[in-house]
């Protein structure tokens, strides 16, 4: 969980890695949150927005601006440049508590023509986007408001920046200067800018409009300090800078002058470093000035005058301003045809009045208001009207109609890229076909890069291929019917074609079996066959009672004496299976559990699909064959009795009757390390099972979700002889010569129950 400090309040955002919008746990406010992977990275941000909060814009950007030099993808940084440049600042609502933005440095160019919101949108996810696009629209709100009141105020000549008070609220030295400068130049006849004069009528609403305005007008900013630090106060600068970039763009028409006293000018800020500064305290200052600014004002031509005329006034001027005030008005009551002949007749005076133009533009397309222009459903960029409005507008209207088709487009590209991702994702949720997720996948595929749809796609295609191998699988089961050989090797080749997918290997290990069972009864038929035809029905009824004795006297007996003889001899390996095969025959099952504690070590080979591993004489075991799941590192066993092989795993008994085992475990089946007086081992697919030299059976747990559980249920089982781990069954022979099984029963691969003599 990271921490992130709220860029309206500076209270605690907590989110997790990855999310890119926060909600403050102290203001409530819902923002966007920058990528943050570094320390780094997050104490800069840390240090540009607190700098932001305290309206010290510049600063701010100078950080922004590092970020997106080491990550010129970082949407946040690029729509916190955005916040900076039109002096964002978000205050709280007393009515609704809720944190809502100012404009503290308005422009011309609308929000929507700003380079570094369109790089926000692009780089921006879609939650990202949606706040994005809210708060500039609340932006562009406020700005043509303050734009709206600022073309109303009549132009100024000079420009008095300074500081109002100190920090405890008391006037400044600064204040005083001001005043008094205020007052000769007022006397010259200059219309003078002083905040404390100047918008003392203004109190109770924004300040914003007014300075905008008394900025673009000015032809001179006299910026007045007694301190350093009285320079560099939040306000002072975000004037005396928002005004030298004015002067940048004038083309030598603004001009700005730094007058000090009682202070160092080399302390004076950096940005002044290139302008002729001047002392107060020097003699004659106030003369000198007022004499600079009167050159100034002077020289500024007719052109520069109309120019202001042409931004500042209100739009509805001239001769024809009751029929443009008419025509909007027209155009709010949504009268259209009245609105278009009232703009006709403004052009029979002026034939190049934008705004005429824009009014019938409005009227063709039923806009009551010029705002709402971006509510069109299409752009209306090829419109005559609103190609002579670009031919006749100035630079601020051209851009602002141009910035509404720029957010047409966007929006509708928008929305026809939602809708092709909502048709895909209810493609994806209900398809259960390989086609269908393609399908989907496709169309994700044709909108890469819209929200997440790359990754849906992939995850499609994913699915697509597991249709796909679960067909196969599922018709190579088909084929596993009757007791024909051929079907049983045709499903194995199936199989074989999606090696690894989920059952695929248990299967193709079933099919082997029954195609050996199915020999193996061939075999046993044809030899049933012959018998019957060499034995006649009288000799086989004189041999009944002979048989029944044979089988439960004479035979065991003598099997009992020659399995004596082979213990005796030192051949324990084939005493254990000759007790084995005596059953219940006196002693016969007590000495063949005692003999496999004290087997004599044999060379022993157990080979499957992908190994084969050997049991030498010495206990040592070699293996070779695949090694993915390193099945094969088995060089330092010792003490070994006997080995089991699984598809990929290897199973050692171990002379002391403890078990060891190496390869893959997904499924638990080499949790074996527990075990003890175990005389028998058989490893399966997914689980191992274990002989104990009381007769009882244990067996591994099938901790992963899949498979049959019930194989591994032996816990109740007594009296086994031998066991048999299978694919999804476990088998174990009894000591009376029964059967019995637990596990995957689809083939009835379980169905031993009636089996006896075994």
């Amino acid at each position: 969980m990271s921490i992130f400090k709220c860029k309206m309040c500076g209270g605690s955002i907590e989110f997790e890695q990855n999310t890119t919008v926060g909600v403050c746990d102290s203001c409530g406010t819902k923002q966007t949150l920058p990528r943050l992977d570094d320390d780094k990275k997050a104490n800069l941000y840390d240090r540009a927005n607190h700098f932001r909060r305290n309206n010290d814009f510049d600063k701010a950007m100078g950080i922004y601006e590092q970020i997106l030099n080491e990550e010129n993808t970082d949407a946040e940084a690029y729509w916190s440049l955005v916040l900076c440049r039109y002096g964002i600042e978000y205050v709280e609502d007393p009515a609704t508590h809720k944190r809502i933005p100012t404009v503290n440095r308005s422009q011309f160019t609308s929000i929507y023509m700003d380079e570094d919101y369109k790089a926000a949108l692009q780089h921006a996810d879609g939650y990202q986007k949606q706040i994005y696009e809210e708060e500039a629209k609340a932006i562009d709100d406020i700005q043509k408001d303050i734009l709206e009141i600022s073309s109303k105020e009549e132009p100024f000549d000079v420009f008095i920046c300074y500081k109002e008070t100190d920090n405890n609220g008391r006037r400044t030295q600064d204040s005083v200067l001001a005043n008094d400068l205020y007052h000769h130049l007022t006397q010259e006849g200059f219309k003078v800018f002083f905040s404390r004069i100047s918008l003392e009528e203004k109190l109770g609403v924004a300040y914003e409009p007014y300075i905008f305005a008394a900025l673009n007008s000015a032809k001179v900013m006299v910026v007045i300090g007694t301190k350093s630090e009285y320079y560099n106060a939040v306000w002072a600068k975000n004037e005396w800078s928002r005004y030298l970039t004015l002067v940048k763009n004038s083309n030598g028409k603004k001009i700005l002058i730094p007058a000090y006293k009682d202070m160092d000018p080399y302390d004076l800020p950096e940005e002044f470093s290139h302008l002729q500064a001047q002392d107060m305290s020097k003699l004659g200052f106030m003369q000198d000035l007022i004499r600079g600014i009167k050159k100034i004002a002077n020289s500024a031509s007719a052109e520069s005058t109309v120019k202001e005329t042409v931004i500042f006034k209100d739009v509805f001027s001239g001769s024809v301003d009751p029929l443009l005030k008419r025509a909007f008005m027209f155009l709010e009551d949504g009268k259209w045809d009245e609105a278009d002949e009232y703009c006709e007749k403004v052009l029979d005076q002026e034939p190049e009045n934008a705004q005429a133009f824009l009014g019938k533009l409005m009227a063709e397309l039923k806009i009551s208001k010029q705002a709402n222009l971006k509510d069109c459903e299409e752009p209306f960029a090829n419109r005559n009207n609103y190609q002579k409005v670009l031919r006749f507008g100035d630079t601020g209207l051209k851009d602002e109609l141009k910035g509404y088709i720029t957010h047409i487009n966007e929006r509708n590209e928008n929305s026809r890229l939602t809708g092709i991702y909502n048709d895909a994702v209810n493609l994806m949720e209900s398809a259960n076909t390989e086609n269908a997720y393609k399908t989907a996948a496709e169309q994700f595929q044709s909108i890469c890069g819209f929200n997440d749809s790359d990754m849906l796609a992939e995850h499609c295609l994913d699915k697509a291929e597991g249709c796909r191998k679960d067909s196969i699988n599922a018709s190579a089961k088909t084929q596993m019917i009757g007791e024909k050989e051929a079907n049983y090797e045709a499903a194995i080749r199936t199989f074989q074609t999606i090696p690894g997918w989920k059952d695929s290997g248990e299967q193709i290990y079933a099919c082997k079996i029954k195609i050996e069972e199915i020999k193996a009864k061939k075999e046993a038929d044809r030899k049933k066959r012959k018998k019957i035809i060499a034995i006649t029905t009288p000799i086989v009824c004189a041999c009944i009672t002979f048989i029944i004795v044979l089988n439960n006297v004479i035979i065991p007996n003598n099997k009992y004496n020659a399995a004596l003889e082979l213990m005796n001899s030192g051949d324990n390996v084939g005493a254990i299976f000759a007790f084995v095969e005596v059953g219940n025959y006196k002693d016969a099952q007590e000495r063949s559990f005692t003999l496999w504690n004290t087997v004599a070590k044999h060379d022993t080979i157990s080979p499957d699909f992908y190994n084969t591993v050997g049991l030498k004489a010495d206990g040592t075991v070699v293996a070779v064959g695949k090694n993915d799941y390193g099945q094969c590192n088995i060089s330092d066993w010792k003490d070994i009795v006997a080995i089991s092989l699984g598809t990929f795993n290897t199973i050692g008994l171990k002379v002391d009757g403890t078990v060891v085992a190496v390869g893959n475990n997904d499924y638990g089946q080499c949790n074996v390390s527990d075990w003890k007086n175990i005389v028998a081992i058989s490893a399966g697919v997914t689980h191992t099972v274990g002989l104990k030299a009381d007769g009882t059976v244990v067996a591994t747990v099938v901790i992963y979700p899949y498979g049959d559980y019930r194989k591994s249920n032996v816990s109740d089982w007594k009296d086994i002889v031998a066991i048999a781990a299978g694919g999804d069954h476990t088998v174990g022979l009894k000591a009376d010569g029964t059967v019995v099984a637990v596990g995957y029963n689809e083939y009835g691969q379980c169905n031993v129950s009636d089996w006896k003599d075994i």
